[in-house]
This record gives C-alpha cells, sequence and structure tokens, in this order.
C-alpha cells in the first residue's frame, strides 16, 4: 500500500460524523444556555475546560483500544486512575520528589495497561471480562492499600498542573490534553502505525496474513491507555491536592461513551481523535450545563446514554449499508 495512510480509507463518514457532533455541541449550548442562567458567564468556558482533559485523555485511549478492533475495551481505565493517584501519593509520604513520583505513576500505568493486553490478546481472554476483572482488581487494591481515605498534603507548586492557568485557560488542557490530542492525530492519520491499526480494526486476520503482528500492536495501544490513564490520574491530584482512591469511579464508562459517540465503531476500524474531542465536549458540556440547572445526575446519565444508543445505532446502520454496497 502506498500513499498517505488515513484513518479509514473512505474519510466522508468520519468527516459526516464530524459535522454532525460540532452541530450537537452547539445545540447542546444552546440548550444549556436556557436551562440555566449562569451557563454563558465569562467563568464557564474555563470551569468546562477544566474537566475536559481527564476525561479526554481517557477517551482518547479508549478510542485507540477500540479502532484497533478484537473486539477491544477498557474498562478498567478508571481504576487505574485510582491505583495510580494511591501509589504516587504513597511514594511522596515516603519522601520522594512528587514530580519523580508522578513520573514512576506514568510507568506504573503502562504497566497495569501491559497486563490488560497481555489477557486479551496474549491469554484471549474476552476484553469485557479482562478488563472488568482488573477494573475490580486495580480498583480493590486502590481502596485497601488506603482504607478508603484520600492521601494529601502534596506542595502547593504540584497544584500548577491541574489548577493553573495560561491565557485564562486550564494547563492541563493547553499542555497535556491539546499536544496528546495532536500527536495522536498525527500518528493516526500520517504514520505506517496508524495504517496498522485501522488495518487490524478492519480485518485482523488478513493484517498478520500480510506480516503484522496483531498481537504486539494490540498490547502496545492497551499499555498507552494505561499511560494516558495515569496522566489523568496525575491532573486529577494535582487540580484536587489529594489522591483518592475512588478517584477514577465511573469514568471508565464515560470513556468509552466518548470515543463511540465520537465515532469509534465499537467493533473497530473506524474512528479518528476530531471527533472524540468534540464528543468530551458534549459530554462536558451536558454534565456542566445540568449541574449548572441543578438537574440531577441521574438524568445526566440518562441523557448520556440515550446520546450512546443513538450513536452506536447510527454507526451500525452505516457498517451495514457499507457491508451491503461492498
Amino acid at each position: 500500500m502506498t500513499g498517505r495512510p488515513t484513518v479509514l480509507a473512505v474519510n466522508d463518514p468520519l468527516r459526516a460524523r464530524l459535522i454532525l457532533l460540532l452541530a450537537l455541541w452547539l445545540v447542546a449550548i444552546a440548550a444549556m444556555a436556557v436551562l440555566s442562567p449562569y451557563f454563558f458567564r465569562a467563568s464557564t468556558v474555563p470551569y468546562l475546560l477544566q474537566y475536559v482533559p481527564i476525561l479526554g485523555l481517557l477517551g482518547l485511549g479508549q478510542t485507540l483500544v477500540i479502532l484497533a478492533g478484537g473486539p477491544g475495551i477498557d474498562l478498567s481505565v478508571g481504576s487505574i486512575v485510582s491505583l495510580v493517584g494511591v501509589a504516587v501519593g504513597g511514594l511522596f509520604t515516603m519522601g520522594v520528589d512528587i514530580w519523580i513520583a508522578s513520573a514512576l505513576g506514568l510507568l506504573l500505568g503502562t504497566a497495569l495497561g501491559f497486563i490488560n493486553g497481555f489477557l486479551v490478546n496474549v491469554l484471549r481472554i474476552p476484553s469485557l471480562m479482562a478488563t472488568l476483572a482488573t477494573m475490580f482488581a486495580f480498583g480493590g487494591l486502590a481502596l485497601a492499600t488506603t482504607a478508603g481515605r484520600p492521601i494529601g498534603g502534596f506542595p502547593p507548586e504540584f497544584a500548577w498542573l491541574g489548577q493553573g492557568r495560561t491565557f485564562g485557560l486550564p494547563n492541563a488542557f493547553l499542555f497535556v490534553l491539546l499536544p496528546v490530542a495532536v500527536i495522536l492525530h498525527v500518528m493516526l492519520t500520517r504514520t505506517t502505525i496508524g495504517r496498522h491499526i485501522v488495518a487490524c480494526g478492519n480485518d485482523d486476520r488478513a493484517a498478520h496474513l500480510s506480516g503484522l503482528n496483531v498481537v504486539r500492536l494490540r498490547i502496545g495501544l492497551y499499555a498507552l491507555s494505561g499511560t494516558l490513564a495515569a496522566l489523568g490520574s496525575i491532573i486529577s491530584m494535582s487540580w484536587f491536592l489529594a489522591a483518592r482512591p475512588d478517584a477514577g469511579r465511573g469514568m471508565e464508562l464515560l470513556a468509552v461513551t466518548i470515543a463511540v459517540l465520537g465515532g469509534t465503531h465499537i467493533f473497530g476500524g473506524m474512528g479518528g481523535v476530531p471527533g472524540t474531542i468534540v464528543a468530551i465536549l458534549i459530554v462536558t458540556t451536558l454534565q456542566i450545563g445540568l449541574q449548572l440547572a441543578n438537574i440531577s445526575a441521574a438524568w445526566q446519565l440518562g441523557l448520556i446514554g440515550v446520546l450512546l444508543i443513538v450513536s452506536v445505532s447510527r454507526l451500525s446502520e452505516w457498517r451495514r449499508t457499507k457491508g451491503a454496497k461492498s
């Protein structure tokens, strides 16, 4: 195969999806402005973007895992957030510099992601079951080692990443999420690795017969997902200046929702970073707007669930149409 690698051989569905998501985001903004008079205050945008990086990193990791097919999914990312935070907090209480402890936390997240990849791709345990098991294992370990209590006392300078702002925008958004998103987008659309990821998602058997090491690639993506979850954990600790053993609770399902809502097909082979980023903005806009309108969390989850159902059904319909034409 020659020429520039792309996320899909046919990009039109992704472009149409991105336009639809942008329109949906504008509708969400308008709806939240009607529900809450506080939504259009000047402080809302930085406040909204404060929430975006953590979920955004998890959503991007989930996008990569799902995109490579299998079918792959990682339900342990929330527990990785919790366990990495506890580990970094524990190292800090032992006298390790907080930034060195954070770097070691990134390595731990990568190792936890590697474990997931090994279970799914070498031991052949279905990804849903394997990562559900590690979700409970990692989360349980975080709670057990802290007796359910948060670890605090981080130095004020550590707050630069999670609380600091540059040009009025959160540092975590400007200096972490945006660079990561750009790097991953370039990787998927301009490199051989990106072409291999999509090839695995479209037809892993054909990819294997063409000489691609499918197992190694997918394990690497699980490891990268773990790294991104660990990075999200560090941002969370920097934001709250504490490591909570339940910090990532519930984030795994939101990460899956964001990836699929953004156009990543649940069985792989189609997806990309721009759609995932806009999906993050949609979900965060709904969460913040409904909170400002004092609408209960149950309704927030219900609305996001409806979006996910519609998203999956539309993607499945497109896949069937594509299959019929081919």
